[in-house]
């Protein structure tokens, strides 16, 4: 089908603008009530992820890049005073914003091509993997960075034996990694898979579908 230009006409650029502040908006107040934050003694599980995949879903890949970025931006600025043991190591934009503002290109993909898979009657399908996927890639790449530019670091923390997470401790830095990656991953994982599709649908036909149809 021929794509639809996002931009054309007022009417569409101001509803995009809308449900882009919107999402915005929805992370920001996430990041600052118990609502977006599963607090542990050693890592700090967020449901942030889930307005950056919704404004995927229902606004396009540009929206969920905006979203990502500011979801990214606040967990950097957060994390300047956070008392967890992994929070010195999201100052690092590397850490903190690039894998929030490139995990919304997977959601987009994923839901792209399931979608030309099965068409529209694959459109939850879509939404279910597209949030799944990639919240486990959010996930993978934080951790992962994480471990490439702080595994000598988090070693030598470890080795001091101050406020270590367990998993660090009895497993080492690489393995330890992975498993708390798996421990917060897999949860987030689920709820997105849950939660953002029934509101992508919900958002669709309240907002008029914004997005560019396939």
């Amino acid at each position: 089908m021929k794509k639809q230009n996002l931009y054309a006409g007022k009417r569409l650029s101001l509803q995009w603008m809308t449900g882009t502040s919107m999402m915005i908006a929805l992370t920001l107040v996430l990041a600052n009530t118990p609502l977006g934050m599963i607090r542990m003694p050693f890592l700090t599980a967020t449901t942030l992820h889930i307005p950056v995949i919704l404004a995927v879903l229902v606004l396009g890949w540009e929206a969920g890049v905006i979203t990502g970025l500011v979801f990214g931006i606040h967990s950097l600025i957060s994390n300047l005073t956070g008392a967890s043991f992994f929070a010195p190591f999201f100052i690092n934009p590397l850490v903190s914003v690039l894998p929030r503002a490139v995990f919304p290109l997977c959601v987009y993909g994923v839901y792209r091509i399931v979608l030309r898979l099965f068409g529209s009657k694959g459109r939850m399908a879509a939404y279910v993997l597209a949030a799944a996927l990639g919240t486990a890639l959010h996930t993978t790449m934080v951790m992962g960075m994480i471990y490439l530019l702080n595994r000598d670091r988090i070693a030598q923390m470890v080795a001091s034996g101050a406020g270590v997470p367990q998993a660090l401790a009895e497993r080492g830095v690489g393995m330890g990694v992975a498993v708390l990656g798996m421990t917060n991953g897999i949860p987030e994982m689920i709820v997105a898979a849950v939660i953002a599709p029934v509101i992508a649908l919900a958002l669709d036909r309240a907002l008029g579908r914004m997005r560019p149809r396939r």
